[in-house]
């Protein structure tokens, strides 16, 4: 099911807390939290907020928010498979995560350190959703 273009401007809106159009960093964290319950590192957030940021002004606009969101059935879809493969249910997932769903689909154990390392692009040996989603 998708969202409404007037209940993505809606949420628009509500991020905007400063009311210039624009949403910043500080506010684009808060959105996260308070639309989909999740917490996000520095790192999270500055590389979600490059994706979002399409024109480099340093803020998202009302057309760069929608034209992502209007995604955002496909990245239900993969934020469902996120939360499938969180076996533990930590919000990430680990290189054991990783290597049952992997092993099942015949690669080695070098594959899949070596794919492992390159979506963990902060090298804490854990998956994050954001890491995910740039994956797939």
């Amino acid at each position: 099911m998708s969202i409404s273009e007037e209940k993505l401007k809606e949420i628009f809106r509500k991020a905007d807390t400063s009311g210039d159009g624009k949403i910043i960093p500080r506010e684009l964290k808060a959105l996260v939290k308070t639309e989909f319950g999740a917490e996000m590192s520095d790192q999270e957030l500055v590389a979600m907020f490059c994706d979002l940021d399409r024109n480099d002004d340093h803020a998202i606009t009302w057309e760069e928010f929608k034209t992502e969101m209007m995604k955002a059935p496909r990245r239900k879809a993969f934020s469902d498979k996120f939360r499938e493969l969180d076996k533990d249910g930590s919000n990430t997932l680990t290189k054991e995560e990783i290597r049952q769903l992997l092993k099942g689909d015949g690669c080695s154990e070098d594959e899949i350190v070596a794919m492992f390392s390159k979506v963990d692009t902060n090298q804490d040996d854990i998956i994050s959703l954001e890491e995910f989603m740039v994956m797939v």
